[in-house]
């Protein structure tokens, strides 16, 4: 796995110390730490982090608090925490982290959950990305129909032909056949 960029976020300076040496030592990037749930939202911004750990109550705002912004923010979050009880694991489920890590913390389970948490969150961006390519080429796709279907009814000719007189009009404006026929929609007939 490649060093990450990591904010570290833990109220108790002596875990923090530690939690950093086990990070550095992993070969990953401490670029910013704090104990402070409003401090991590600035730092945040400022370092661009790839990942944040973070424990659940720190002052301020609480690390699931903080966890939505940061999921917001599209970066994802691991939880460090001493609570290991059913609600909080829900409300972490509901805000989107990535990992779970119950204190006290060996560094072999901290890395693992690094690893695979950054792991999941580079699959999580990779899906939205192709969903995002699916939908909008769906939408293209949409928007030819209906300005084949405008084409056949305007000119009285079977889809095939619409068809293949949207594709030669796109070609000839030199202008994807989406765009044109989006125009086409707009304008409600055929140039």
């Amino acid at each position: 796995m490649k060093p990450l960029s990591i904010l570290l976020v833990e109220d108790e300076v002596l875990i923090r110390v530690d939690i950093k040496e086990m990070l550095e030592r992993a070969g990953h990037v401490v670029a910013a730490e704090c104990g402070d749930g409003l401090k991590a939202v600035e730092l945040a911004r400022q370092v661009a982090p790839e990942l944040v750990l973070m424990d659940i109550m720190i002052p301020g705002l609480d690390g699931l608090e903080v966890a939505k912004v940061m999921h917001q923010s599209n970066i994802p979050v691991v939880i460090l925490t001493a609570y290991g009880q059913p609600n909080f694991i829900k409300r972490a489920e509901n805000v989107h982290v990535y990992g779970y890590v119950i204190k006290p913390l060996s560094e072999q389970n901290l890395l693992a959950t690094v690893h695979i948490a950054y792991s999941r969150w580079q699959e999580f961006c990779r899906v939205n990305n192709e969903l995002r390519e699916i939908k909008e080429k769906l939408a293209g796709l949409q928007t030819i129909a209906r300005a084949r279907a405008i084409i056949q009814d305007q000119l009285g000719i079977s889809a095939q032909d619409a068809h293949k007189r949207l594709l030669r009009e796109a070609m000839r404006q030199r202008v994807t056949v989406t765009a044109f026929a989006a125009e086409i929609i707009t304008n409600k007939k055929i140039n």
